[in-house]
């Protein structure tokens, strides 16, 4: 008995080392066909990692940067799969293997075309270095920069000192280029030497805390001075004067004009007047005279104007003031009349009317820039900007056409992109095309926002740390910046000081996209034509291969671009999956093998097992050999019938290139899309795509031929999660996946 037992154990031991043998045998015998299917898989791979630069730079993602993380799209890309195959297997069922050819290489042509061309510029046209923009001169005035007008004007001041309490001020107006428009001097006293600007529809209203000016915009024409404080009685002294007590201080004013027309002359008109207590106040003008009448005060809590500088104050419509300060801004109603207090009861001690505001927004940090500027994504509808000391941005759409007027931008995109302070918010047209661009000036430099899209086609790095305003005049580029100077008792003083530069269009533009060359296409487009008339007319494996090989690495970088690598992993699953039920369970995958082998079609790599083989003989079928049911009798000799032995043919492996695609897709990805050491990922997929690989030809020397994506897709998914917890972390798996 025991003998008997040890005989069998010794048995089954010389069976598993029989069996061992055979398999090495055989994996020597097909080492050939191995080494070269796995030669034309790393290539076609390490190829797509080449084009990649390419494809990313040009944005060519099939479904939007923002389809990269939705998996609806994955979806979609199976059930065209399933299309794709199902509509293969119908033609060929009805003998229409002549649509099957030439649609397919139709399709092959552009998808081969996602490669040739994209590879002759990457060969033949050579990288563009952007030359470096440069302020060229500089001119210090010795003005200070108050505020911009909606045209890009400035106004500025020179205080003038006689004595310490005595004092005048010049009021001037400059264009963008720094050129005066118009100059007034003032008397400030008794109110302090500096003053705010309101720019209104019609004018510009000026206040010094004392007194209040009205200027005509184009010739700086004096229209109307009104004062702050009780003028009848009035002797010229401090100690006489007295504050009117609706007011207190004018911390901001704007006088508007209540015709048709909107004309300053004999005609009604009002002051609206803020005050240090965040109150804004009505007082009726009657133009030609100094009179002014209180009429209503309103309640503005949004606003802290006794501890926060004004930082933009403009009229923006006939019923509408914008009013920023550091921390704040709001647009409220311009009102006639004060509403009464209308609730039920006693009214309560100081109670006022509260501003009607129509939008508002405050920020814990300050604000930096502020500007209302044209749509950039349409003309017709302005929106607001904002810049904070931090380097945040926001955008509002105004809309004036609904009653919430007011909606924030999701298109901007560019809301941390910045580095803090954000220092000017501006837009002018440089490449007279298309209007006007968007252009923002932060700590890093100033960047020059294009079209819709607001790519950044002009970067300027410089000393930018104190400016104020850019603006172009023509190809020059100008900015205004804050200096120092002293005046005439030495005390240092803010000044503006102006830059200007040439910007050469033709090599200051920074390059992003497409950037196509005539040559490069053509060239792309003639090796392109001739692989696929060398396909038709003689499609021998290395023609195959070759087409193969750069159509795969086309579809590899084109899809391995789009979507984010768990989204491809999801994808290789599903794929795993389907690919497995149609070999085992439907077969209809041989069937496909079988229609592609027959009409010589670079959907499968074809790796020669000897030389010698030509592919133009093939004849073999993927399919199991069947069971031969034909009749076995003899067949009578006949002397005119020669037998001719035929040589048995040469042997090759195929793959089918999807194979390589899946495994491809996600090396791509993780390069494209892995925050840091994204190749050392993707190589990481590669090495586990080719141990799937290696098992998978185990599979097959045992003859037991395998589905090929369950063993290459979990091989690259795995060493994708290895190479990720190794090289990355937990950041090489979270994208924001939505559907």
């Amino acid at each position: 008995m025991g003998e008997s037992t040890s005989q069998d154990h010794i048995q089954r031991v010389e069976r598993e080392l029989a069996k061992e043998d055979s398999l090495f045998r055989n994996m020597l015998e097909q080492a050939p066909g191995m080494i070269g299917m796995a030669g034309m898989f790393v290539v076609t791979i390490l190829l797509g990692i080449w084009l990649q630069p390419w494809f990313d730079s040009a944005g060519l993602q099939a479904f939007g940067e923002s389809g990269s993380t939705q998996a609806r799209w994955i979806v979609l890309e199976l059930v065209a799969i399933f299309a794709f195959t199902f509509l293969i297997l119908w033609l060929a069922k009805k003998h229409l293997q002549h649509f099957i050819k030439y649609g397919l290489l139709f399709v092959l042509f552009l998808a081969l075309c996602y490669t040739t061309i994209p590879g002759a510029h990457i060969l033949l046209v050579p990288d563009v270095d952007t030359e470096p923009f440069e302020f060229t001169d500089e001119i210090a005035y010795n003005e200070e920069v108050v505020s911009f007008n909606a045209d890009g004007s400035i106004i500025t001041q020179v205080t003038k000192y006689t004595d310490s309490m005595f004092h005048t001020f010049e009021v001037n107006k400059r264009s963008a280029n720094m050129s005066l428009e118009w100059s007034k001097e003032l008397d400030s006293y008794p109110g302090t030497p500096f003053f705010t600007v309101t720019e209104g529809i019609y004018g510009i209203t000026i206040t010094n805390g004392a007194w209040i000016w009205s200027f005509d915009k184009e010739n700086g024409e004096i229209l109307s001075e009104y004062a702050c404080f009780e003028l009848d009685g009035w002797d010229n002294s401090l100690e006489n004067l007295s504050v009117i007590p609706e007011i207190i201080e004018c911390v901001t004013a704007l006088e508007i004009v209540e015709n048709e027309n909107g004309d300053f002359g004999e005609a009604k008109g009002a002051l609206y007047i803020t005050t240090p207590e965040n109150k804004i106040v009505r007082r009726n003008t009657f133009h030609g005279t100094n009179e002014t009448v209180h009429q209503s005060r309103w309640d503005m809590p949004q606003l802290q104007l006794n501890s926060d500088k004004i930082f933009y104050n403009k009229q923006y419509d006939v019923d509408s003031l914008l009013v920023a300060t550091e921390t704040r801004a709001i647009m409220i109603e311009i009102e006639e009349l004060a509403d009464a207090y209308n609730e039920p009861g006693p009214r309560p001690d100081k109670w006022e009317d509260q501003v009607s505001v129509e939008w508002q927004y405050e920020v814990d940090d300050n604000f930096t820039a502020f500007n209302v500027i044209t749509n950039p994504w349409d003309d017709d509808e302005e929106v607001i900007l904002t810049g904070t000391e931090s380097g945040e941005i926001k955008v509002w759409i105004i809309d004036d056409e609904i009653d919430e007027i007011f909606e924030e931008e999701d298109r901007f995109g560019g809301e941390d992109s910045f580095e803090g302070p954000i220092l000017s918010i501006n837009s002018f047209d440089l490449d007279n095309e298309d209007g006007d661009e968007l252009w923002i000036t932060d700590a890093d430099g100033i960047h020059g926002l294009f079209y819709e899209s607001l790519i950044e086609y002009v970067t300027v790095e410089a000393d930018l740390e104190s400016v104020r305003s850019v603006s172009s005049e023509g190809a020059t580029i100008q900015i205004v910046k804050d200096g120092e100077w002293n005046d005439t008792f030495n005390n240092k003083m803010v000044g503006a000081n102006f830059h200007t530069g040439e910007f050469d269009s033709e090599t200051m533009y920074n390059s992003y996209g497409i950037q196509l060359d005539d040559t490069a296409i053509l060239a792309g487009l003639i090796l392109a034509i001739v692989l696929m008339v060398a396909l038709i007319v003689r499609p021998e494996w290395y023609v195959v291969n070759t087409v193969g090989v750069l159509v795969g690495a086309g579809v590899i970088v084109m899809l391995g671009v789009t979507f984010v690598p768990t989204l491809i992993v999801i994808f290789m699953v599903l794929a795993a999956i389907y690919d497995a039920w149609a070999v085992y369970k439907s077969k209809h995958m041989l069937d496909l093998a079988d229609t592609m082998i027959g009409l010589n079609l670079p959907i499968l790599l074809v790796a020669p097992q000897e030389s010698g083989y030509s592919m133009l003989e093939e004849s073999d079928s993927l399919r199991p050999p069947q069971n031969n049911t034909q009749s076995t009798q003899p067949v009578e000799p006949n002397e005119n019938v020669k037998m001719v032995k035929r040589k048995k043919p040469k042997e090759a492996m195929f793959m089918g290139l999807g194979d390589v695609i899946f495994p491809g897709m996600l090396v791509l990805s993780c390069v494209n899309f892995v925050p840091s050491d994204g190749l050392a990922v993707g190589i990481s997929a590669l090495v586990g795509g080719l141990v799937g690989y290696l098992v998978l030809m185990g599979y097959v020397a045992s003859g037991r031929p395998q589905a090929g994506l369950p063993l290459l897709n979990g091989g690259a998914i795995l060493g994708y999660i290895i190479g990720g917890l190794l090289f990355v972390g937990s950041a090489a798996f979270s994208f924001g996946i939505s559907f």
